[in-house]
């Protein structure tokens, strides 16, 4: 069970959702398993080689490393991730590439027998710095009071200037797998995380060898079939905002279908509800996305109603998740 916590009170308190040194590296500067602004923590330095495995190269094509040479981030967040996955004893093998995006690139890779599974995802961040949502105000409001730079990095990151960008962008990459590690701990159907090095992130691998999983938007449901599915939907939303989060960007392109069950996917944008003002909007947004698919096939609800329901609940710390 999952209960959400009130949205007063000190940011401290919330940090004792979570007793994970590697998600908690200062517990007094961080709330409910983010972590600070920093180029690197603890999570990425522990990419380093195990036994044996220092030596094995990783194979990849030369669009990949043209964009991963092509990012604008500092030379740690330069080293290819899916190397250092593999040298950190993660994966043998890159098998295909499964999807591409302007900010970020989807491998599936072969896992180490040590994981105990088959296929892993890679997920690895490369673009240009300015190129997405994390410039946009809804999404940066309230993240100095959550986060907690010093003053030497909070004006670094408001000045604009390459060093600001490039702590920004490795909090981007940190974030998404800091919120996988929250969801996926309080039971949301999102991809287990394995690790974070640098600019990647290594988490399940949702489909099988011969396809991964596909989306959301191109499904045939029977309205039977879209209620439980537009149900599942609503209990994730409920436990990210019990986790005191919004996704910020939830729609069927967003979402994977596969063997009849949902899996929600991107988590860095994620509004922290607490001290974003535009919480709720983003909120019923997020409903209004989802309800736009399901609603024609058959699904009828209200997403202004169920937002205020939620955020009501929400705001009395009333909202439970079983």
């Amino acid at each position: 069970m999952v209960r959400g916590a009130k949205a007063t009170g000190e940011a401290g308190n919330a940090a004792e959702d979570w007793d994970d040194s590697v998600l908690l590296p200062d517990k007094e500067h961080t709330v409910s398993g983010t972590r600070p602004w920093t180029r690197e923590g603890k999570a990425n330095r522990a990419c380093r080689p195990s036994a044996g495995e220092g030596n094995r190269r990783v194979k990849t094509d030369e669009n990949y490393e043209a964009a991963l040479l092509g990012t604008s981030v500092g030379a740690e967040e330069l080293t290819d991730p899916l190397q250092q996955f593999a040298d950190a004893g993660y994966i043998t093998d890159v098998v295909n590439r499964v999807k591409s995006g302007k900010e970020a690139t989807v491998f599936c890779c072969r896992a180490h027998p040590s994981t105990g599974r088959e296929l892993v995802a890679a997920k690895v961040y490369a673009m240009q710095i300015g190129a997405h949502y994390r410039m946009n105000k809804i999404y940066a409001d309230g993240r100095f009071r959550v986060y907690k730079p010093d003053s030497r990095q909070e004006r670094a990151i408001k000045s604009g200037k390459q060093h600001g960008k490039e702590m920004v962008f490795a909090d981007w990459v940190g974030q998404e797998y800091a919120n996988l590690c929250a969801f996926h701990a309080a039971g949301a159907d999102v991809p287990e995380p394995i690790h974070q090095c640098g600019s990647g992130i290594l988490m399940d691998y949702i489909g099988d060898a011969t396809r991964p999983a596909p989306t959301l938007v191109g499904a045939t449901l029977s309205p039977a079939e879209a209620q439980r599915l537009f149900d599942q939907a609503m209990r994730n939303i409920r436990i990210f905002l019990a986790k005191d989060r919004v996704h910020g960007d939830l729609s069927p392109y967003n979402m994977l279908l596969w063997k009849d069950r949902l899996v929600i996917i991107d988590l860095p944008q994620v509004v922290h509800a607490r001290w974003n003002d535009e919480a709720f909007n983003v909120l019923q947004r997020d409903i209004e996305n989802i309800l736009q698919f399901f609603g024609r096939r058959g699904v009828k609800a209200s997403a202004t109603e169920l937002a205020i329901d939620l955020w009501r609940r929400y705001r009395r710390a009333e909202l439970v998740v079983d």
